[in-house]
């Protein structure tokens, strides 16, 4: 009964921190505007093959994304909502799949921490509430890895099958990658536990398998590259894939530490002074299989990232539950005695004062933006971080009471995770040119685009704008419409206002980008 209870209170934990919000904030991103609008024109046209974005053929990514923001549009509407609802879903399970994972191969103590690692990461929620690939990828990457050492350890067919299915359905979300990750891992898994042998390779069905996984994604790809005469699938392979490994794409560069940084310190942070102590740990004690499969999983999706040439927060995010299994393992064993290490306690210390001055760098950070210095006050709503920070620095020089600074420091990022969702962003989120420009212009009348486009409008508006890389088909489009709205960029208005009859409307800053939104108007 009491297991049942604890489940049940880390589900709901997990339903509360994963569904903040995600229907009063907007689909703005860049990314997530795209992919919620491929989604839209899909669900509206009924094409479930060829992905379009704005017209054009988008081929970033496979569609299985797609298919459940469609089903989201089917059941709650064309809305944030209905885009968001099952990359929110997906992220509840991931946390209950590793509570089940852990709690087998360790204790309820681990499985707990471990659940809670997940629930307490402000970037592991952020995921989940956008409606982009990445949320469906990690659910299925983390099934997939937990799914190969159950049937490693059981030779159980059901644990084979959907290891090998959530191996498809991982190609079906972002590719070849979702079978990279996780044969790596059972590679070097095998490897370093001195089972490499043709029998152990052999009872794992690797034939039966793979052909399993093709079943799932190749009737997609097969029929995709048909109908667009193989540009989707040059395009995806070359361009998405080897390109984005071997060159850095759109700015998204930087050192092999990088990639490190991302998951140990943004993924971790609620739980920075133990994340390396955990690795560290895992090392030591990698006689424990379990513990082992979690770490060389982690570090297989690192260590092939960090090589990667182009480099994102998000890239990474499927080791973070294989990660959360180590922490939950570590925090589980821990004492006071950990306090009365000196590097321990040190590192202790400073994340306290990090956590304490939170307020106060976010209160800075919004100042030096001149679009969002207005929501300086936002920084008050960190104080609980700040409290928490004084309480476990408190704890840090006294050496006392490490399991109620364990359970306050979860308090306080949970209670932040909800403001931030609820009371803090929706501010942010109110100061995007979407929200600022669109009430101030007829949406029944023409819209075009001149040179860029900020993807949001297209998902606003759901609809196709039309965009024009030259003055002259500018031109051509206001004759064949007695009003509109050109969309663009202020970096473009002098250009823009030689056209005659086009004259200045409104603008707003790019939130988050430097640059800004234009809008132009012709005819009354």
């Amino acid at each position: 009964m009491k297991l049942k209870l604890i489940f049940g209170a880390l589900v709901a934990l997990s339903v509360a921190v994963m569904f903040a919000n995600i229907g009063g904030l907007d689909v703005y991103a860049l990314d997530e505007a795209k992919n919620a609008e491929a989604a839209r024109y899909m669900f509206e046209s009924g094409d479930y093959v060829v992905p379009y974005y704005n017209g054009e053929l988008r081929t970033d990514k496979p569609p299985l994304h797609y298919y459940f923001m469609a089903a989201g549009y089917q059941l709650f509407g064309v809305n944030a909502f209905g885009a968001r609802f099952f990359s929110s879903l997906f992220g509840v399970l991931t946390i209950i799949i590793t509570f089940l994972f852990t709690i087998k191969h360790f204790n309820t103590k681990a499985a707990i921490w471990s659940s809670l690692v997940l629930i307490a990461s402000l970037h592991f929620n952020l995921q989940f509430h956008m409606s982009v690939p990445d949320p469906y990828l990690v659910f299925f990457m983390t099934w997939a890895f937990f799914s190969f050492y159950e049937a490693y350890k059981t030779s159980n067919r059901w644990h084979l099958f959907f290891f090998y299915f959530a191996v498809g359905c991982g190609m079906l979300t972002k590719g070849p990658i979702a079978m990279a990750l996780p044969g790596l891992t059972a590679v070097f898994f095998l490897a370093f536990n001195k089972d490499f042998k043709f029998k152990t390779i052999w009872r794992m069905q690797p034939v039966s398998g793979l052909l399993l996984s093709l079943m799932v994604a190749f009737p997609w790809y097969y029929m995709v590259d048909k109908q667009t005469q193989g540009a989707w699938t040059e395009d995806f392979f070359f361009k998405h894939n080897f390109s984005r490994y071997s060159e850095a794409m759109e700015g998204h560069e930087g050192i092999f530490l990088v990639t490190f940084a991302f998951v140990f310190i943004l993924g971790m942070l609620t739980f920075l002074p133990f994340v390396f102590q955990s690795v560290k740990h895992a090392i030591y004690n990698r006689k424990s299989e379990p513990l082992l499969y979690c770490l060389i999983a982690t570090l297989v999706v690192v260590i092939f990232f960090a090589s990667s040439s182009t480099k994102l927060p998000n890239y990474t995010v499927p080791s973070y539950p294989v990660l959360a299994v180590l922490l939950g393992v570590y925090l589980a064993q821990i004492n006071p005695l950990w306090l009365k290490n000196s590097w321990n306690r040190f590192g202790f210390i400073a994340y306290s004062l990090l956590l304490t001055g939170f307020p106060v760098g976010i209160y800075f950070g919004l100042k030096a933006d001149p679009s969002l210095d207005h929501l300086t006050h936002l920084a008050y709503y960190f104080i609980p971080l700040s409290l928490a920070g004084l309480y476990q620095l408190y704890t840090g020089i006294r050496g006392k009471d490490l399991a109620g600074t364990f359970k306050l420091n979860v308090a306080a990022w949970i209670t932040t995770i909800l403001l931030f969702f609820y009371l803090i962003f929706p501010q942010v989120d109110a100061e995007n040119p979407v929200r600022k420009l669109l009430p101030g212009i007829d949406k029944e009348k023409k819209v075009i685009s001149y040179s860029r486009l900020n993807a949001a409008f297209v998902f606003a508006l759901e609809r196709e704008i039309p965009r024009y890389a030259q003055l002259e088909e500018v031109r051509e489009a206001m004759q064949k419409s007695p009003s509109g709205y050109v969309i663009s960029r202020t970096e473009y208005r002098d250009d823009l206002e030689t056209i005659p009859g086009l004259t200045y409307h409104s603008e707003a800053k790019d939130l988050f980008e430097n640059p800004t939104t234009l809008i132009m108007q012709w005819g009354e």
